[in-house]
């Protein structure tokens, strides 16, 4: 009896995992991470998804210095066209502290947007930072109100910029993964990525200089002519800072394969200064994220599963057809390798109302979970077809909500049902075995009373 009880134990624990504990250390644990990061704050995150991979403090309040500029590169794009003409004036020329970095800009000249913003990200020119600000804002508190609101559009909470160059100031100050999110951002800019990824470019003649300046990278992973030794062949982008109150800072993104990283380091060493420092955290952070991790990208197969999920044929055959506007986005996920998309946890979300995300009417978002960290995802999209819609046939307020509040309901609970009912045939199977026991054992007590009580007839048939 023992030994069909351990046995039924054992199938019911493979079968339904009822012992949490158990199955959970068969899973792949999130990797730590290098221990040897000499900077004070640090973060790699996944471009597409969002993923965390690594962090150290990345919530700490530190001073950005020159990463600052991937703010105001970003806005400048957002707010305005390439070819515009940036006349500089004599307070952003000559409102610079001693020594700051510069691209030789006079009073009254007059550079496009697009020679400016490589003056800002490539040269690292503090008062071409100056000029973009006040072409975009009117004055460059104005331009610092306006990085301060985008910042927390992106979803920073620890960022208050001051001004759009990053020369030191105390109420000037980000975080590592605020730096990380407006990186994020900028990257879907494709002319930010061409800028932050050139390795020369020459400012031609204007109106106040005679001859053309070469502007020369100074983020050693991207052009390596100083420092060969920490060029980066996967380095697709990425901005320098250094003050001697912030120290150096770093923000860097590589792409190996369809991963694509940012990685930001802040308060360390600059590579003057000798080992340990931003090069060396950074690349020692990138090689380690493209070893331990994996990315899935969430396709249209995808797509198709979740339209099924949502139940939108219920409403209308349409949704059904190859024209459906039903899509996801296009994101991704990221897991540590050797784990398979299957073991992350697949969630659904629906909005209340439809949302304006790039362009796109975004309806929900698909997020997966590992170990209870956010993998990634990707944004429901539905933009209705030009071909045949419903708007003749069914109330789309209506629709949305019926479809939302359907979909909203909890899933039935087949697996506690199947468990339920495994039980109960195990209780059977085990009330059958012993039933058919106790009927035995009852059988054999007669027979040995049966024996007993004919064996003491004979005997006392011969005492007579």
């Amino acid at each position: 009896m023992k030994k069909f009880v351990l046995v039924v134990l054992a199938c019911l624990v493979c079968v339904t995992g009822i012992f949490p504990n158990t199955a959970m250390a068969a899973n792949r644990p999130w990797p730590s991470g290098p221990s040897n990061v000499s900077a004070e704050g640090a973060i790699v995150m996944d471009l597409k998804s969002g993923t965390i991979l690594y962090e150290k403090n990345m919530d700490k309040q530190l001073y950005p210095a020159s990463i600052t500029k991937i703010m105001t590169t970003l806005l400048a794009l957002e707010n305005s066209s390439m070819s515009e003409v940036v006349t500089y004036s004599y307070d952003a020329v000559m409102g610079l502290e001693y020594g700051a970095s510069n691209a030789s800009i006079q009073p009254d000249e007059q550079l496009t947007m697009e020679q400016s913003l490589y003056c800002v990200m490539i040269q690292s020119a503090n008062e071409a930072c100056l000029g973009v600000a006040e072409h975009i804002s009117g004055t460059v508190k104005n331009f610092a109100k306006a990085m301060n609101e985008k910042a927390k559009s992106l979803g920073c909470t620890g960022t208050h910029f001051s001004n759009p160059n990053g020369l030191w100031r105390k109420n000037h100050y980000t975080t590592p993964h605020d730096m990380a999110l407006i990186m994020r951002a900028a990257m879907k800019n494709d002319d930010f990525r061409t800028i932050c990824n050139t390795k020369r470019y020459d400012v031609q003649k204007t109106n106040k200089t005679k001859t053309v300046r070469n502007l020369v990278n100074h983020h050693a992973m991207i052009f390596s002519l100083n420092y060969p030794k920490y060029g980066y062949n996967y380095c697709i982008g990425g901005k320098t800072g250094y003050t001697s109150k912030s120290g150096a800072t770093l923000v860097t993104c590589a792409k190996k394969g369809d991963m694509e990283l940012v990685c930001v380091v802040m308060n360390t060493k600059s590579a003057a200064q000798g080992e340990p420092n931003i090069y060396t955290d950074t690349i020692k952070l990138f090689n380690y994220c493209f070893e331990k991790y994996k990315q899935y990208n969430i396709d249209q197969t995808q797509a198709s599963q979740l339209s099924e999920e949502l139940l939108f044929t219920k409403f209308s055959p349409f949704f059904a057809s190859s024209l459906t506007g039903l899509r996801l986005d296009g994101g991704s996920v990221i897991l540590p390798r050797r784990v398979s998309l299957e073991k992350a946890e697949k969630k659904v979300e629906y909005y209340p109302e439809m949302q304006s995300i790039d362009g796109n009417n975004v309806i929900g978002r698909v997020s997966y979970l590992y170990e209870g960290k956010d993998a990634g995802g990707a944004n429901i999209v539905y933009n209705a077809p030009t071909s045949p819609t419903l708007n003749d046939s069914i109330d789309m307020n209506k629709w949305f909500e019926e479809a939302v509040e359907e979909a909203s309901k909890p899933a039935f609970p087949w697996k506690i049902i199947f468990l339920l009912l495994f039980l109960a045939a195990i209780a059977a199977a085990v009330t059958t075995v012993i039933i058919f026991r106790a009927k035995d054992y009852q059988q054999k007590t007669r027979g040995k009373r049966h024996y007993r009580k004919t064996n003491k007839r004979g005997k006392d048939f011969f005492l007579k």
